[in-house]
C-alpha cells in the first residue's frame, strides 16, 4: 500500500473516531438536549405572541409545527423555519462551497477559501502557509457554526480542526481569516428589513472566579433563567482555546471585577448583549447589492452574513465580505438584543408578506373578503421586546419597531 493510500486511510479513520467521539459523549449530548428543549421553549412562546399581535388563530402540532390560521387561511412555522423558500433552494444555500461559487458569479465579494477532505489536507496546508490565519468548518449540513473553528495559524491547529468538521460533513472548507465585526442583514423578497450586528461572547469577571468557572456560571443562568437570553451554551471547544492563546490567555485566569473578557472570536454562542440592532448604519451601497444578490439568487427569505470592517461603508474586498446566505435566518437574533427598542417586528412583517402575497399559504376555510391583509399595517401592532416570560408582549410606543427611513418596509 502506497504511503499516499495509508494517510487517506489514517484520515478516514480519525474521522470516524471522531464521530463515535461525539455520540458518545453523554454530557455533550445532554447539553445539546436541555437546549433543544429550551428553544422549543422560547419558539413557541415566541409565536403565541406573535399570532397576537397579527390578530390570527394558533395551534401546536406534532413534530415541532405550529399552525397559524386567519380569515380561512393557514400557514405553518416550525421554531425559525417558515414556508418561504423550496427544500432545493435550502439545501443549494447549505451548500457553502456551491454558494461561495454563485456568490462568485455574481461578483460579490467572498472571502478567499478551498474546498478538502480529510484526505485531502496536505492542500488545506498549501492554503494556511499562504494565508497564514483561516478557518475551518463543514462544507454543509450544519447550522448554529456547529463544526467551525477560527484562529487557525498551525499544522496541527488545522488538523484538529479538520477532524472537528469532518464529524458533520466530509467535505470541508478552509477560508482566509479575515478581520471585520459580524453582521446579518434580513431580506424578505429583496426588501431590507432588518440588520444586527452580533458581537462575539463575553463573560464579567467578578474578581474571584477563574474563566472557565465563569463560563460555567454563565450557563448555569442561561438555562435558568426566565426570561431567556441566549438559545445555546457557550461550548469550551478548539475555537476557543484557539482564541484564548492569541489573546494571552487561559481558563484559570481569573479576571479582575466587572471585567469584560471576549472568550471566542465565532459570535454564535452569544447572549441577547451581543446582538445589536444596526439597521440605521447600513450604508445604502450596500443595502442595494446585498438586495441585488438574494433578488438574482432567487432566495425569498434570506439572512445575509457580512464580515465588514465599516457596515455603512462600501461594498468591497477592502471593507465588506459575505459569509454566508441564510435561508432559514433564526429570528430570535432578532429579538434578543441589547437595543429591544431600536428592533423591528421582523416575524410578523414575514408574516404579513406571505399571507398578503399567498405565499406557503393554504386555504382552510372560507376567504373574507377579496384581499387578505391589504388594511394591516404591522407598524400599528403591540411592540414584543424579545423577552418571554408569562404574557410578554408590553404596549410600548417606540417608534424604532415602525419601519426605519425608506429600509423596513410592511411588504405587500
Amino acid at each position: 500500500m502506497s504511503s499516499h493510500a495509508i494517510q487517506n486511510h489514517k484520515a478516514r479513520l480519525w474521522a470516524l473516531w471522531h464521530r463515535v467521539q461525539f455520540f458518545t459523549d453523554v454530557r455533550s449530548i445532554m447539553r445539546i438536549l436541555r437546549y433543544r428543549k429550551l428553544r422549543e421553549i422560547y419558539y413557541r412562546q415566541f409565536w403565541a405572541e406573535v399570532a397576537t399581535t397579527f390578530e390570527a388563530e394558533i395551534e401546536t402540532l406534532s413534530s415541532g409545527l405550529i399552525q397559524i390560521s386567519k380569515q380561512g387561511w393557514t400557514t405553518f412555522v416550525r421554531q425559525h423555519e417558515m414556508m418561504f423558500d423550496s427544500p432545493l433552494m435550502l439545501d443549494i444555500m447549505g451548500n457553502k462551497a456551491l454558494t461561495y461559487q454563485l456568490l462568485h458569479n455574481l461578483q460579490a465579494p467572498i472571502v478567499p477559501h478551498l474546498q478538502f477532505s480529510m484526505t485531502e489536507l496536505e492542500a488545506a496546508r498549501r492554503f494556511l502557509q499562504t494565508h497564514r490565519e483561516i478557518v475551518v468548518k463543514p462544507a454543509s449540513g450544519t447550522g448554529g457554526g456547529r463544526g467551525v473553528t477560527t484562529g487557525i495559524s498551525t499544522d496541527r491547529q488545522l488538523r484538529d480542526a479538520a477532524r472537528i468538521a469532518a464529524r458533520s460533513d466530509r467535505n470541508l472548507i478552509v477560508e482566509k481569516q479575515v478581520e471585520g465585526e459580524s453582521y446579518r442583514l434580513l431580506f424578505i423578497n429583496g426588501r431590507f428589513i432588518d440588520a444586527i450586528r452580533r458581537d462575539p461572547p463575553r463573560v464579567i469577571g467578578d474578581g474571584k472566579s477563574t474563566i472557565r468557572q465563569l463560563i460555567r456560571a454563565e450557563n448555569a443562568r442561561r438555562e435558568n433563567e426566565i426570561p431567556i437570553r441566549a438559545l445555546s451554551p457557550l461550548v469550551i471547544d478548539r475555537d476557543m482555546m484557539n482564541w484564548m492563546k492569541s489573546s494571552d490567555r487561559s481558563l484559570s485566569d481569573v479576571p479582575a471585577a466587572n471585567e469584560s473578557v471576549q472568550v471566542k472570536r465565532a459570535t454564535n454562542e452569544n447572549d441577547k448583549d451581543g446582538n445589536l440592532n444596526v439597521t440605521d448604519l447600513v450604508s445604502q451601497v450596500i443595502v442595494s447589492r446585498c438586495a441585488e444578490l438574494v433578488q438574482k439568487l432567487g432566495v425569498q427569505f434570506a439572512g445575509v452574513d457580512l464580515i465588514c470592517r465599516d457596515i455603512g461603508g462600501s461594498f468591497l474586498s477592502d471593507n465588506c465580505y459575505v459569509g454566508e446566505i441564510n435561508t432559514t435566518p433564526g429570528l430570535h437574533h432578532h429579538y434578543l438584543i441589547a437595543n429591544p427598542a431600536e428592533g423591528n417586528r421582523v416575524a410578523e412583517i414575514a408574516l404579513q408578506y406571505l399571507f398578503a402575497n399567498n405565499i406557503g399559504i393554504l386555504n382552510s376555510g372560507t376567504r373574507h373578503g377579496s384581499t387578505l391583509f391589504s388594511a394591516m399595517s404591522v407598524t400599528q401592532t403591540k411592540a414584543f421586546d424579545g423577552t418571554l416570560s408569562g404574557s410578554v408582549i408590553q404596549s410600548i410606543p417606540k417608534k424604532a419597531l415602525a419601519p426605519k427611513k425608506a429600509h423596513a418596509h410592511a411588504l405587500r
